[in-house]
């Protein structure tokens, strides 16, 4: 009589506390608190509360005012993952205060909430650099615009504030098409906006070649 052995099963793997988490908070429809979190994935309450803090410090996630409810910075949203935390000691000497993005980034944390004229005066920077800048933060959730139509100058809020090292950008191409990389030194993060394309202006028709 032949008797079979039974294979071993090898046991099943607990899901990273970490990426179980990250996961959640990048898909949420809506802000989440703790108890949704330990509702949701059965994690510690300990636990959640601690990454949480971590996540925010790091500003990974951002907490909505006395609501208790947490949802993840548009930067990082963008990571499939949370990112590896860089050391600040390693960057670059474009870091230093003579770096006019420098200025700028200091000069935005430290005033919260500012006009145009006072940011330029603060940072010692040109409009046109500064104002292209400012369009970047904003359009990766680090600012949002606080001017309404007629007003002299347009104003800021910083929402996002991850450290004291600005983000740089740059050009990617992903998938042939362009677009611009910001990355964040301070918690690793990078996102990727899409560039759209200037139309040309199209002459009058007398002017177009037959």
């Amino acid at each position: 009589m032949n008797f079979i052995t039974p294979r071993r099963l090898n046991p099943q793997r607990a899901p990273d506390p970490e990426a179980c988490l990250w996961s959640h908070l990048r898909y949420a429809a809506e802000p989440l608190s703790i108890t949704d979190l330990v509702r949701r994935t059965d994690i510690d309450v300990e636990t959640v509360a601690r990454q949480l803090r971590a996540w925010k410090k790091d500003g990974l996630i951002v907490s909505i005012e006395r609501t208790g409810l947490f949802q993840m910075a548009k930067i990082a949203a963008a990571q499939d993952a949370p990112p590896t935390m860089r050391a600040a000691k390693k960057l670059p000497k474009r870091f230093t205060p003579r770096s006019m993005r420098q200025r700028i980034w200091t000069a935005i944390r430290v005033l919260k909430v500012f006009d145009l004229p006072m940011l330029l005066i603060a940072a010692e920077a040109t409009e046109k650099s500064t104002v292209a800048y400012l369009a970047q933060l904003v359009r990766a959730g680090f600012l949002e615009r606080l001017d309404q139509p007629g007003e002299p100058h347009r104003r800021y809020r910083i929402v996002l504030d991850t450290g004291p090292h600005h983000p740089s950008t740059g050009r990617a191409s992903i998938n042939g098409q362009p677009h611009t990389r910001l990355l964040d030194h301070n918690s690793g993060a990078e996102l990727h906006m899409p560039i759209e394309a200037r139309r040309k202006p199209v002459a009058p028709f007398f002017d177009q070649e037959r």
